[in-house]
């Protein structure tokens, strides 16, 4: 029988993926101090943007730069992006100049791209991804996605980057039209001043500025995105689902397998967090009140209730089987109460998806 630590310690990226409310960050954040604790170099790296891995581990602040859960535990580190230092670097990486440079970064377009436009948080996790994969400080680093559909995006944020930078109209903005096209260039004027008067001529010419500037950089952006789609797709990837057995939770597990499977990637390990946990069919009490009687039997229920709905539907998606985690009294807002939930981990072995008697 495999236990989760044989199923993840050879990997080099291991993506957390689940519905929100379910624990992923704290359970990405425990799978990361256990693959530490076997001595590999660990960096857990979160792009969901509600900071819940600062509070699992108690520390104030996580930023860009990776940086040590705990002086205690060297081969430990956690980072949080910020798609902006991200994309400033990648400006800046691949200018050809600090005039270019100054060009982008300065621009409006820019600044409202890199803080207001939709996908550019996913755009900028891969990169940021594959910036601590280059830089091989690390044997594993673990990708703690935001939730749902938006973990998906980040996923397929490389391949549509790469298709956009491929695009017809991108190139053609990118470039002065060849003089077989000038007629069509000067028919497309009247095109720009009506869109100038809805939106302003400062608004149309900072774009025109933005992408005359960007032009010789898109190689670079490109290849690095296809890059990490191939990093993403390779047998070093594995994908955990982290859901609980709440059905609504479960079913939104199911559509994630089935967008990750449209894409080209399949989930490799199940975890289930917060079991309603393991009671004895009677009470050690026997002058126990009736109440108290009626609540035990009622959690004896619940759990066994759970079991049989996540065996079958794991069924429904061809999936092995799983792992679980009971619930715990409270919350993980510390390395200590991390650490009880690697130790958990630890001992979790692969109960089999089975059709229920």
């Amino acid at each position: 029988m495999t236990d989760l630590l044989d199923a993840i310690d050879s990997k080099e990226t291991l993506v957390c993926i689940g519905p929100g409310g379910v624990g992923k960050t704290t359970s990405a954040a425990a799978v990361g101090l256990l693959l530490a604790r076997t001595g590999r170099n660990v960096c857990v790296l979160t792009i969901d943007p509600a900071r819940r891995l600062a509070s699992a581990l108690g520390l104030d602040r996580v930023g860009n730069e990776p940086v040590l859960a705990s002086e205690d535990i060297p081969n430990y580190w956690v980072a949080m992006l910020d798609p902006k230092q991200t994309f400033d670097a990648m400006i800046a990486r691949y200018s050809s100049s600090e005039a270019q440079e100054k060009e982008i970064v300065e621009n409006p377009v820019y600044r409202n791209l890199v803080t207001r436009l939709s996908g550019t948080q996913e755009y900028m996790a891969f990169e940021r991804l594959w910036e601590l994969r280059e830089s091989q400080r690390f044997d594993t680093i673990i990708v703690d996605t935001p939730p749902a559909q938006a973990a998906i995006d980040f996923l397929h944020a490389p391949s549509r980057l790469a298709g956009f930078l491929d695009n017809r109209v991108f190139k053609f903005m990118l470039k002065p039209p060849p003089l077989y096209l000038r007629p069509i260039a000067m028919a497309t004027r009247g095109l720009v001043k009506q869109i100038a008067s809805v939106v302003g001529a400062d608004v149309v010419n900072d774009t025109m500025s933005f992408f005359q500037a960007f032009s010789g950089i898109e190689e670079g952006f490109r290849e690095r995105a296809l890059r990490t789609s191939e990093l993403l797709a390779s047998e070093a990837t594995s994908y955990l689902l982290v859901s609980s057995p709440a059905p609504d939770s479960l079913a939104a597990g199911s559509r994630m397998v089935e967008l990750l499977q449209g894409i080209g990637h399949e989930v490799n390990s199940v975890l289930i967090n917060r079991m309603t946990p393991t009671y004895a069919s009677d009470p050690s009490d026997p002058n126990a009140p009736a109440q108290a009687r009626a609540d035990l039997e009622r959690l004896v229920r619940m759990r066994a209730h759970e079991g049989l709905a996540i065996k079958s539907w794991g069924l429904d998606l061809a999936l092995g089987g799983f792992y679980f985690l009971e619930d715990l009294a409270s919350d993980v807002s510390n390395l200590a109460a991390l650490a009880e939930v690697a130790d958990a981990m630890q001992h979790c072995a692969l109960v089999p998806f089975a059709v229920p008697e």
